[in-house]
């Protein structure tokens, strides 16, 4: 029975193969390292070009540039082809996309229903509303922001401590409040990444 410890050592400095996927790889190709990485750079090639619609030989590029890491080839492709196809909004400002960025650190550092009394909030909540991968989050923070108004309307800081803590429990037990509030925090890095899309393709 063949050994193939070497073999697989050697191939897997080559490329990151699974292990046992590089053992069976092995196997099928009589042990020929050289070959086991022709076919597994062409199967990577044809998935990343699967994936991104891109050209074989823009494939190759970014994948020997990523130094053979399949998913990161195939983010940094797309995120380039984001870029080069990239349309700008009517509205849309960097100084409107840097309020909704720093809208985002304050749900992150505090929390949601705190950051719904952000002074720009009318700006974030439009900025978000224009484009239209966001828009559902513009919608959520509006109507979020409304239930809160309603449940904090007529309060003041001269009213008791008691008062503001039962306040913040009727906000906190709104279901409806709390399908809003769910909805954008588990949604946080998605949102955060398109942002970033739009704000490097306004300067």
């Amino acid at each position: 029975m063949t050994d193939y410890k070497t073999q697989i050592k050697e191939l897997r400095q080559i490329v990151p193969i699974p292990m046992s996927e590089a053992l069976q790889m092995l196997k099928e190709n009589n042990g020929d390292v050289k070959l086991c990485v022709e076919k597994f750079k062409a199967a990577a090639i044809a998935k990343i070009c699967s994936e991104t619609s891109c050209d074989k030989y823009t494939a190759e590029k970014y994948y020997e540039r990523e130094k053979y890491d399949l998913n990161r080839t195939v983010s940094m492709i797309r995120e380039d082809m984001y870029d080069l196809n990239y349309k700008p909004i009517g509205g849309i400002t960097a100084e409107g996309l840097g309020k909704v960025r720093l809208w985002i650190s304050f749900v992150e550092e505090k929390d949601f229903a705190t950051a719904l009394d952000y002074k720009e909030l009318p700006e974030v909540i439009r900025s978000l509303l224009l484009i239209p991968s966001l828009k559902h989050f513009g919608i959520a923070v509006q109507q979020a922001r409304k239930i809160k108004d309603s449940i904090f309307k007529g309060y003041s800081d001269d009213l008791s401590i008691d008062e503001f803590v039962r306040r913040n429990v009727r906000l906190d037990d709104h279901l409806e409040f709390q399908k809003l509030y769910k909805s954008v925090t588990l949604s946080i890095i998605p949102l955060k990444e398109e942002l970033n899309r739009h704000r490097r393709n306004m300067k």
